[in-house]
């Protein structure tokens, strides 16, 4: 046998081909590999360029909400390019080849409402890194009232609902836990920071029949009952000085006969007013004016604003009034369309609307009177006498608590806690409990500081007792103190049509109680030019963000930026 090592040409050109071919779909596979490494690659650059970019834009709407806060005239344009938006880290992303990659420019457009709607702004934010960017706006109201306004009845406390005879229409809040008893009706939201309970049992709102109450919170815990909320922060009126700068920049006045107070109450002598209303002669206060001393109330009510008093408030009788919103069908029982239509209503036709912030505390009825001290004063479960002391509140800043007494404070430096107490509620002062000589008693030292009150032949102030009350059943307005709001009410079913907020509470009325809250100051409306009123009332917080959300850049916001051929995606 012989091999024949002839190379067929047919063969060699077959083998030829095979190889470029080969070679071919090698070459292909590793352009494609390598442009999809590319792509992935510039993709990952995108969508790092777009993620930055927002973070960046988040940034400069926080720098904007800040500026807002802290001058009266806000608006304008400002630019990091422009060298008017100073975020100091802005300039360490610069990169070297700036006009292609890495981060360019940040800007922001801030403008008044178009609405009429005061301290209420657009702000609108953006950032472009690389070709990317993005754009946020912005409703933010500047000195908001604080959110605990939201709510009919909010205590800074423990919150307490004993009575089958209680009936609320709107929202209830405590600072910690809040206890019902006897079933009373709850036609509103119950919020608590602890627990929500009954004589001190949690309710479970999983089970609707044995929830111990009526009303729609009866009908549907799940939804009204949320326990373990945090903590709402209140006003602190401890330096009127703010309020009265507001009063005068608003030109708030209150007359009532022959009494005419224009801003700020300036008699240094009697700093304290004496107020009573009748039809003819109403008491009439428009916008927040300020009394540095106490003041006692009593008679109609008419306009539109907030009284800020520096002492107390004593309510010496009946206050309504003149010309109030119908309360006959409780706004917040109605359906949403319905609510927004009477609120609507009720600021297109200026009723009523008061609200009173009082540095100390609120007192209604006569407190001077013995039936008064025992019913709010005394009592050994909810009295004044055992409540208001800060010197062993514990960490959570409540009394009747686990770590009421446990040092957690370390006051001297030495690094061991020496110290139980927590000025709960932030004027500097560790207060001890109410003294019903010093903090509640009219007496005729504190009555001859007040402007007005009635003094007898000889020149002296009258006896409290001569003008003032237990029976009375009805306060319209809305109630805010920094400390206690306790009231006596010999006459049968009380009404009170507006708000209560405090730190420490003991109303206690005869028959039936009804708190209808006044839709009108909640903050749903906070941006609604049909649906605001602007009393000037107390702010926790000097900023709010009533709304946000993204939007796509347009070539306004390109030139307002100095940016120009943006790509959005």
């Amino acid at each position: 046998m012989k091999l024949n090592l002839r190379t067929n040409r047919l063969e060699e050109g077959s083998a030829l081909a095979y190889c470029l071919w080969t070679s071919m779909l090698v070459g292909l596979g590793a352009y494609s590999l390598l442009n999809l490494s590319n792509y992935r690659i510039r993709a990952a650059h995108n969508r790092g360029d777009y993620n930055e970019a927002f973070y960046h834009a988040e940034n400069a709407l926080n720098w904007a909400a800040m500026y807002v806060s802290g001058n009266n005239n806000p608006a304008g344009t400002f630019s990091k390019s422009g060298g008017t938006l100073p975020l100091a880290y802005y300039s360490s992303l610069a990169d070297s080849d700036a006009s292609v990659t890495g981060f360019q420019d940040a800007w922001v457009v801030i403008t008044p409402s178009t609405n009429a709607v005061s301290r209420v702004y657009t702000v609108k934010a953006s950032a472009k890194v690389g070709d990317k960017v993005r754009t946020l706006v912005a409703s933010v109201k500047k000195d908001p009232p604080s959110n605990v306004f939201d709510y009919e009845y909010f205590l800074n406390n423990w919150g307490w609902w004993w009575g089958a005879a209680i009936t609320g229409s709107g929202d209830n809040r405590s600072n910690w836990d809040f206890d019902f008893r006897y079933s009373p009706t709850v036609n509103g939201h119950v919020v608590a920071s602890g627990q929500i309970a009954s004589s001190s049992v949690p309710i479970d709102p999983f089970n609707a029949a044995s929830v111990p109450l009526a009303g729609l919170a009866k009908g549907d815990p799940l939804t009204y009952l949320k326990d373990s909320s945090e903590r709402l922060t209140m006003p602190n009126l401890k330096d009127l000085a703010w309020y009265s700068s507001l009063a005068a920049s608003k030109a708030g006045t209150l007359t009532a006969g022959t009494t005419v107070i224009n801003a700020v109450h300036t008699n240094s002598v009697a700093p304290g007013l004496y107020l009573v209303g009748t039809a003819a002669n109403p008491i009439t206060i428009n916008g927040p004016v300020v009394i540095p001393g106490d003041v006692v109330i009593s008679g109609k009510l008419t306009g539109q604003g907030t009284l800020y008093v520096g002492g107390n408030l004593y309510i010496a009788g009946d206050l309504t009034y003149l010309n109030g919103p119908d309360f006959s069908s409780p706004p917040e029982t109605m359906a949403p369309a319905s609510r927004d239509s009477w609120v609507a209503s009720a600021v297109s036709g200026k009723k009523d609307l008061v609200a009173f912030a009082v540095k100390q505390s609120i007192f209604g009825g006569g407190v001077n009177g013995a039936d008064w001290k025992a019913a709010c004063f005394d009592p050994a479960d909810y009295g004044l006498k055992n409540v208001g002391g800060e010197a062993t509140l514990g960490a959570d800043g409540i009394r009747g608590t686990a770590d009421d007494g446990i040092a957690y404070l370390d006051t001297n430096g030495d690094g061991v806690p020496d110290s139980a107490a927590y000025d709960a509620d932030g004027d500097g002062v560790i207060r001890s409990n109410y003294n019903y000589s010093n903090d509640i008693q009219m007496n005729a030292t504190k009555a001859a500081l007040i402007t007005g009150y009635p003094k007898d032949t000889s020149g002296k102030p009258v006896d409290f007792t001569t003008v003032s009350t237990g029976a009375f059943n009805r306060m319209d307005g809305v109630f805010y103190c920094n400390h206690a709001l306790a009231l006596w009410s010999t006459k049968a079913n009380f009404v009170a049509n507006g708000s209560v907020i405090c730190r420490d509470e003991a109303m206690v009325f005869t028959s039936s109680l009804k708190l209808n809250y006044d839709s009108r100051i909640n903050s749903r409306y906070a941006d609604d030019p049909n649906r605001v009123v602007d009393l000037g009332l107390p702010i926790a917080n000097k900023i709010a963000l009533l709304s946000l959300k993204e939007v796509a850049p347009n070539d306004a916001d390109y030139a307002a930026g100095q940016v120009a051929n943006v790509a959005v995606q």
